[in-house]
């Protein structure tokens, strides 16, 4: 077969395996027990879905009650950034659950910021929400922009901002202030 069909094959049974992913969830067991303490810091249910691996990458579709996740490559942060480094990308997809009605650059910020504040509130040291901003020290935008993740910086300082100013409330008014929909 000439290359550029072989391109396009692979291409469709990549695309087929996700689709497929994203009609069934098949659980990530690497990842149960953050999934049940996430669960139980929120009151939700969220369920943690397997994309294919290579997708590298993880979302939240709240109007399924899910997050997806690719659990290879979240295996790969947690070697390269440590444990707590996986925990809060899904602290991250997480706070897309709760967070209510925002998109954009606002919303992965805000994300950021209350995964910190789960870190902090599960009571965990400020080396976890290291790990965390240092594979966000790498995968923020080179430059800012409305529908982007938002620059290093600013994700960095938004997941400390989660873990330095929460203090136990975890009611939506709360939250807002912690985390709000537009950093300060």
């Amino acid at each position: 077969m000439p290359r550029r069909v072989c391109l396009i094959l692979a291409m469709l049974l990549f695309a087929s395996s996700v689709a497929q992913a994203r009609a069934r969830c098949v659980p990530v067991p690497h990842a149960m027990e953050d999934v049940a303490a996430l669960n139980a810091f929120w009151g939700r249910t969220v369920r943690l879905c397997r994309l294919p691996d290579g997708s590298e990458d993880a979302y939240a579709e709240p109007e399924r009650g899910r997050v997806m996740v690719d659990q290879s490559w979240l295996d790969a942060i947690a070697r390269r950034y440590g444990g707590w480094a996986a925990t809060g990308i899904l602290a991250h997809e997480w706070g897309h659950m709760v967070q209510g009605d925002v998109d954009g650059t606002a919303a992965e910020l805000q994300a950021d910021c209350l995964a910190g504040l789960f870190l902090r509130g599960i009571g965990q040291p400020g080396s976890t929400v290291e790990q965390f901003a240092a594979s966000n020290h790498v995968s923020g935008d080179q430059h800012w922009s409305m529908d982007g993740h938002g620059t290093s910086a600013q994700r960095v300082a938004a997941a400390w901002r989660g873990y330095r100013r929460y203090a136990g409330d975890r009611s939506r008014v709360a939250l807002r202030s912690v985390c709000p929909a537009s950093p300060r």
